[in-house]
C-alpha cells in the first residue's frame, strides 16, 4: 500500500496533456481508495480486536488496495509520453460543445483502436467508512467517468483523431427519441428473410432474442458513424474508412456491421447535395473521390447463401448464422431514418457542431495551400478584428486533403531520399500538431 501511495503521489506530480483534471481526479480516487485502505489496517490494530475481525478488516484493505493498483493500471498512456500535450484541449470541446459534461480523462495505447469506456460510481459507493478523501473523490467526478483511448505513435497521427467523434456519437445516441414507427418495415422484412432461411415460422424466443441483440449492436455503431460524419465531415470518411482497411477483414460480426456497408454509407453521405463535400474535393484538390479511395482493401462479405455457410462453419450456430446474414441483407433498408434522426438531434440541440460543405470549402480556400507552403492552419478570417482560431475540424480536414492528394508537394526541406514520401508524411504531422497547439494559443487569446 505504501508503494502505490507513492506511486500514485509520484504520477500526480507529473504533467497531463492539456493540464486536463480527468487524470487528476481519477488519481485522487485511487489516493481516497488507498487512504481507506489505511484506516481500516490501523483499525485492525486497536486493542480488543477478535481475530475474526481483524482479518476481515485486512482482507478488505487487501481488497480495496487491489482495486487501487488496477485503477493507478488503468491510466496508463494518460502522460506526456504518449498523448501529445496540445490534442486533449480540442478533443475536450468536442465533448463540452455536445453537452457531454461527464468527468473525462484521454489516454493513448499502442494498440489500433478507438475507445470510449464508462466507469460507474457503483464500485465505489459500495466501500463502508470511506475516508474524507475518497468521499470528496467521489463527489468531484461527474459520473460515469469516461475513459477516451486513441493509438499512439504509429496511428497517433492528427488528421486520424477525427474517430474520437465517433466515440462522441456512442455517449450522444442515448439522448436521441427514436421514432420506431420508421424501422417497422425492416422489422418485419427482417423476420421474414430470418424465417425463411430457418424455415421456421413463428420465430423462437432465442432467434429473436439474437436478432435484436445484434440489430442494437449494429444501429449502435451505424449511429455513431452519423454523428462523426456530421461533426468531422469528410475526416470521418476518410478516417473510418482507412482504420476498417487496416483492421482487415470484412469486419461483419454480432457487434459490428460489414465494413463494406459502413464505408459505402459514409460515401453516399459524402456525395449528397447540390454542392457536395465530394464536389469540394475534387474542385480543391483535383481528385475524384470513390469509395474505395483509401481502403481498396476492405473486403465485402460474400453472397447471402454464401455468408450463411461461412457463419456456421465459424460460430456452430444455425440460428446466429442466420440472424448475421439476413441483417447484412435488410439493414441498409434502416440508413436513412439513422442519418436523419442524428440530424435532426443535433440541428435541435447542437447546430453548430455539424461540420457543412461551405465550411469545408472556406477552410480548403483559406489553409491548403498555405500548409503546403508550411504554414500551418492557425487562424481564419480576413481582417485583423474578423480573426478566430481554427477549429479542430478544420484542423483535420485540411490535414487529411494535404495528406491524401498533395503531400509529394508540400514544400519543406528533407534530408536524403524519400520514394514514399514518409519523411514528409512526418514533417506534415508536425505542421498539424503545431497548428493544434497555436489556434489553442490563439483561442486562449481571443478570451482574454
Amino acid at each position: 500500500m505504501d508503494r502505490l501511495h507513492a506511486q500514485t503521489y509520484a504520477r500526480a506530480q507529473e504533467s497531463f496533456p492539456g493540464d486536463h483534471a480527468g487524470p487528476r481526479k481519477w488519481l485522487a480516487l485511487i489516493t481516497g481508495l488507498l487512504d481507506t485502505a489505511a484506516a481500516y489496517i490501523a483499525e485492525s490494530q486497536q486493542p480488543g480486536k477478535s481475530a475474526a475481525e481483524t482479518l476481515s478488516l485486512v482482507n478488505d484493505a487487501s481488497q480495496i488496495a487491489h482495486l487501487a493498483y488496477q485503477l493507478l493500471n488503468l491510466m496508463g498512456g494518460a502522460g506526456l509520453d504518449e498523448l501529445p500535450y496540445c490534442i486533449v484541449a480540442p478533443l475536450q470541446r468536442w465533448f463540452d460543445d455536445l453537452g457531454i459534461d461527464n468527468s473525462t480523462f484521454f489516454r493513448a495505447e499502442l494498440v489500433i483502436n478507438y475507445e470510449l469506456r464508462p466507469f460507474d460510481q457503483g464500485t465505489f459507493k459500495g466501500i463502508r467508512n470511506p475516508t474524507q478523501s475518497l468521499s470528496l473523490a467521489i463527489n468531484e467526478i461527474t459520473w460515469p467517468l469516461l475513459r477516451v483511448t486513441v493509438p499512439s505513435k504509429a496511428f497517433g497521427i492528427i488528421p486520424h483523431f477525427a474517430i474520437v467523434a465517433h466515440e462522441l456519437g456512442h455517449a450522444l445516441a442515448e439522448k436521441i427519441v427514436w421514432d420506431q414507427t420508421k424501422f417497422a418495415s425492416f422489422s418485419t422484412d427482417l423476420v421474414n428473410r430470418i424465417s425463411s432461411r430457418l424455415n421456421m415460422s413463428p420465430l423462437t424466443p432465442s432467434v429473436l432474442k439474437k436478432g435484436q441483440e445484434v440489430f442494437l449492436s449494429w444501429t449502435a455503431e451505424l449511429t455513431a458513424d452519423a454523428f462523426c460524419f456530421f461533426i468531422a465531415g469528410p475526416a470521418a470518411f476518410f478516417s473510418l474508412s482507412e482504420l476498417l482497411a487496416i483492421v482487415g477483414g470484412d469486419g461483419l460480426t454480432q457487434t459490428h456491421p460489414a465494413a463494406a456497408l459502413r464505408r459505402q454509407t459514409l460515401f453516399d453521405r459524402m456525395s449528397m447535395g447540390s454542392t457536395s463535400f465530394s464536389d469540394l474535393f475534387y474542385k480543391h484538390t483535383g481528385q475524384v473521390l470513390s469509395t474505395e479511395f483509401v481502403s481498396s482493401t476492405i473486403k465485402a462479405p460474400p453472397p447471402a447463401d454464401q455468408l450463411f455457410v461461412q457463419v456456421v462453419q465459424n460460430t456452430k450456430d444455425s440460428e446466429l448464422a442466420a440472424v448475421l446474414t439476413e441483417m447484412n441483407e435488410a439493414l441498409p433498408s434502416t440508413i436513412s431514418a439513422i442519418y436523419e434522426h442524428v440530424e435532426s438531434f443535433l440541428k435541435a440541440n447542437y447546430p453548430s457542431s455539424i461540420y457543412t460543405p461551405g465550411q469545408f470549402d472556406a477552410d480548403l480556400n483559406t489553409h491548403l495551400q498555405a500548409l503546403l507552403s508550411a504554414i500551418p492552419p492557425i487562424e481564419s478570417g480576413i481582417t485583423l478584428k474578423e480573426r478566430k482560431a481554427t477549429t479542430f475540424t478544420c484542423i483535420i480536414n485540411v490535414g487529411w486533403c494535404a495528406l491524401l492528394t498533395k503531400l509529394s508537394d508540400l514544400r519543406v526541406k528533407i534530408e536524403g531520399p524519400d520514394p514514399l514520401n514518409t519523411k514528409k508524411l512526418e514533417c506534415l504531422h508536425s505542421l498539424l500538431l503545431k497548428s493544434v497547439e497555436l489556434s489553442e494559443v490563439r483561442r486562449t487569446w481571443e478570451t482574454v
